[in-house]
């Protein structure tokens, strides 16, 4: 929806609402995507919100929920009660409907359960008892399985009969008598099939599936590896028990990015800025303020050791901040190649020596350019060619070490299976901070004895 058609669609929802019109406010939702209504709604007020959502059907209405973002979701159905929150949650694939549920109270969670359907509410428990950030937790119920016997004709029959209970069907997934999974058949060429060929002669048997407990970032992984469009999950004995379809992936995807980047500015994932109050927030964020800042100290105490050389020279302060912004420019760019590496699955830790290898090679070459510039800068801006020689030597050390620093730490933290996220944030910094004034101030005193 574009800027301008939505600020005008905007006006009119509004004009709607505030004249109480919600006949004719449900006539022009009827057509609209649920994902452009939950792009209106974050852009009322509460009030508008609200009565806009109630105006909705409830097909409607659950579809739009699940896309409105979660502080104002949780906003809008607070005041409701289990049984109109029952309504919303039939509505809702199996998946939708326990993430949805696992978002409230459990009191009123327990409410809802009881009030669906028998059959609704057992799938709704079976996926709430896998966790939350696994294939289990992430995975429909909603699938077309077929015994490896049967039909092409019987297999079709069958997807007709659950049309309208699953959205997508890209596959049908071959069985035999205990649901282990065998193979999978596209929708094509069961199409093109004849209609009494056994499903077993034309399915394909290299099945890529995934166990129920494995973590969605794995199956993200899997998904974009080998461009599937659904992940089959299956129990331990190979039972199948669900599928994972592309808009759960994506979902995924995008969650474990924006986990990334909050680590990356060092905030809560989780920090909801509309529902959250500043105390909140700054509980959040303050341990990592505090961190940077005793790093900080620890840099400012590496000065006050060589204090007597800055005073030799006092023009050494001027270049401080360019060597520490340096190295830590340096340090994250390589530890963020590295990270999307190994996020990505392109780096392991069989390739680990050549990573690094490939990483200094290119410090070295950064460095020594970027040492070059900063000579000729002091040499014939500052007419000082000693002063030049020593901070191009100290950028282009610091540069190099940096890098490695930039390009080791993530390796580490996963080997030792610490999301490696958090090493493009304060602790490179930190590090590099303390570590270029180190080598910074090393190399000036080795350079003035010889002044």
């Amino acid at each position: 929806m574009e800027d301008l058609d939505r600020q005008e669609i905007l006006d009119d929802v509004n004009f709607l609402i505030e004249a109480k019109q919600a006949p004719k406010l449900r006539a022009i939702m009827l057509d609209a995507h649920p994902a452009d209504i939950a792009e209106l709604c974050t852009h009322m007020p509460g009030e508008h919100r609200r009565y806009l959502f109630d105006s909705l059907d409830t097909h409607t209405a659950a579809a739009v929920i699940l896309e409105i973002d979660g502080s104002t979701r949780h906003e809008l159905i607070r005041d409701y009660d289990a049984r109109r929150l029952s309504s919303l949650v039939e509505e809702m694939k199996s998946d939708d409907a326990a993430d949805f549920v696992s978002e409230l109270p459990p009191e009123l969670a327990a409410k809802i359960l009881k009030q669906i359907e028998p059959e609704e509410s057992a799938e709704v428990r079976q996926l709430l008892a896998h966790e939350e950030d696994t294939a289990g937790g992430i995975m429909a119920l909603e699938l077309v399985a077929v015994a490896q016997e049967r039909t092409v004709e019987e297999a079709i029959n069958e997807i007709r009969k659950k049309a309208d209970e699953i959205e997508t069907i890209n596959h049908v997934y071959v069985v035999d008598h205990d649901q282990r999974l065998l193979g999978t058949v596209h929708l094509k060429h069961l199409i093109l099939a004849n209609p009494y060929t056994p499903l077993h002669e034309i399915m394909n048997r290299d099945v890529i599936a995934v166990q129920a407990g494995t973590d969605q970032e794995e199956v993200a992984k899997l998904a974009r590896k080998y461009d599937l469009l659904s992940v089959p999950v299956v129990d331990a004995q190979g039972r199948l028990a669900g599928r994972i379809t592309y808009d759960d992936i994506v979902d995924v995807m995008q969650e474990e990015a924006a986990e990334d980047l909050a680590r990356v500015a060092g905030v809560d994932e989780d920090e909801e800025p509309r529902e959250a109050s500043i105390f909140r927030i700054c509980r959040l964020r303050l341990p990592w303020l505090i961190v940077g800042l005793l790093g900080e100290i620890v840099a400012a105490t590496v000065l006050t050791k060589f204090s007597h050389a800055l005073d030799k020279v006092i023009s050494l302060v001027f270049f401080i901040p360019i060597i520490t912004a340096m190295g830590g420019n340096a340090g994250i760019q390589a530890s963020a190649i590295v990270v999307r590496g190994l996020a990505t699955g392109e780096i392991d830790f069989s390739d680990t020596l050549r990573r690094l290898g490939k990483e200094f090679r290119i410090a070295v070459l950064n460095g020594l350019l970027c040492g070059l510039l900063i000579f000729l800068v002091i040499a014939f801006g500052w007419k000082s060619p000693s002063i030049g020689v020593l901070i191009a030597t100290s950028l282009m050390i610091v540069i190099m070490s940096a890098s490695v620093v930039g390009g080791t730490v993530p390796l580490a933290l996963k080997r030792f299976n610490v999301d490696p996220a958090i090493a493009i944030g304060p602790f490179i910094t930190i590090s590099n901070d303390i570590l270029g004034l180190l080598i910074y101030m090393w190399i000036a005193m080795l350079f003035l004895e010889y002044l």
